[in-house]
């Protein structure tokens, strides 16, 4: 059906726009308006459908790729005999791979170059779903019993740290959700390992978004104040880095502080390169040089169906400077980050990642995420955005089996080159 109807699939990225003619070629450009009339097209064709090959995998069992923690099974179509590489000599080619999606009609997922000028294009399409080869295998849960040999009750079965952390678990939802104290029982006993660690947790330092909040966001789940507390203390702060990237290579952002392509082999040892650290003056200087593009980008949306429209910042660029040199230009690597306020695939509070090469050495990643909505909206005039940590010290003591505390809550600004 995709040859018969030439059909085609397009990924929009940031530089580039990929495209796949289904039994046809595969490509990918760029273009500029110059004039107002005049459009400059820069393409590089990364292979033409070779029946040949494709024909030879025609009757071979499907292999299987792992993606998002699923092994999809797949079938693999050859495009050979593109743009001849500058760096290699020779024809681009193209290894697209087609899996099993329901209800997706041949969207392109991802676009990898997994060596120079050799591509991989993973296609999603419900063409495939019909053959039971291509669908996924369905997952079983295996129940594991447990039991003490030497156990005659049926409540002295577990070992008591576990019946205490059954216990914790069974009162979770009275203890998030219950509007009045709830009392416990006072047995005497010290108060365990697994308390005196809740308790720690409760009352660590975090972080609030700071400074003057420009611009107002809609209404949405990932807006929820519990959300943006969570983005804030766990991302904004740099606490936990994202990753992403299918194939050879992955790579992971730390927001603040550094952006690494990597590549983990089976035994969990890791090939790093920095793309770049960040660093606040070199970010601000590089936004100076042009606002317009650089500083944060707005957008004119509605905050309801039907509802007054209302600006809102869509994205802010960040600069990670002085990586690693490059052996090809014998300058430090840099990467520039694009942070938007968009839908991820299949989420509102996913994160989806797009590493591009727009330049040798010189990269572009971009980070979508309904996540970033309303910090964005305090970034200031150079895309940066201030928090301020809410201290809370406790002193913790025990006395005669119970946990005191003494509380000092204080607020102070965070004013580092991450995050203001």
């Amino acid at each position: 059906m995709l040859y018969k109807d030439k059909m085609c699939s397009f990924l929009i990225d940031v530089y580039w726009t990929y495209q796949v003619c289904h039994g046809r070629y595969a490509m990918q450009y760029h273009e500029d308006k110059i004039m107002s009339s005049h459009i400059s097209r820069t393409e590089f064709y990364l292979g033409n459908f070779d029946y040949s090959i494709t024909l030879s995998n025609e009757f071979a069992k499907p292999r299987t790729r792992r993606i998002e923690n699923e092994d999809y099974p797949y079938y693999a179509v050859s495009y050979t005999h593109g743009t001849n590489c500058d760096v290699t000599g020779k024809p681009r080619n193209t290894d697209v791979i087609y899996i099993c999606v329901e209800k997706v009609q041949h969207k392109i997922l991802s676009v990898t170059e997994v060596s120079s000028c050799h591509y991989e294009i993973v296609i999603m399409t419900d063409l495939l779903c019909s053959n039971p080869n291509y669908q996924l295998s369905e997952k079983k849960d295996h129940q594991i019993h447990c039991w003490n040999e030497d156990s005659t009750e049926e409540n002295e079965a577990k070992p008591k740290t576990l019946q205490r952390l059954d216990d914790f678990h069974d009162s979770t939802f009275k203890r998030e959700y219950t509007t009045i104290d709830v009392e416990s029982e006072d047995d005497g006993n010290v108060v365990d390992a697994l308390d005196l660690e809740k308790l720690r947790d409760d009352h660590r330092d975090s972080y609030v978004l700071s400074g003057e909040k420009r611009f107002q966001t809609r209404e949405s789940l990932a807006n929820n104040p519990a959300v943006v507390h969570h983005t804030v203390n766990r991302i904004l702060t740099g606490e936990d880095c994202i990753v992403g990237g299918i194939g050879w290579w992955k790579y992971e952002f730390c927001y603040g502080k550094h952006v690494i392509q990597f590549h983990e082999d089976t035994n969990g040892n890791r090939d790093d390169i920095l793309l770049g650290s960040f660093d606040k003056i070199i970010h601000m200087e590089w936004v100076k040089q042009d606002k317009r593009t650089r500083g944060p980008q707005k957008a004119t949306i509605k905050k309801f169906e039907g509802d007054d429209q209302l600006i809102q910042v869509i994205q802010v660029n960040h600069l990670y400077s002085k990586g690693d040199i490059c052996d090809e230009t014998g300058a430090h690597r840099d990467v520039e980050v694009r942070i938007r306020c968009a839908t991820a695939e299949h989420s509102a509070l996913a994160f989806s990642m797009l590493l591009t090469e727009p330049a040798t050495c010189q990269y572009v990643l971009t980070i979508d995420s309904e996540r970033f909505c309303e910090p964005l909206q305090y970034a200031d005039d150079t895309g940066l955005v201030q928090i301020a940590r809410t201290h809370e010290n406790r002193d913790f003591q025990e006395n005669d089996g119970e946990v005191e505390h003494k509380e000092d809550v204080e607020d102070t600004k965070k004013d580092t080159e991450v995050i203001e």
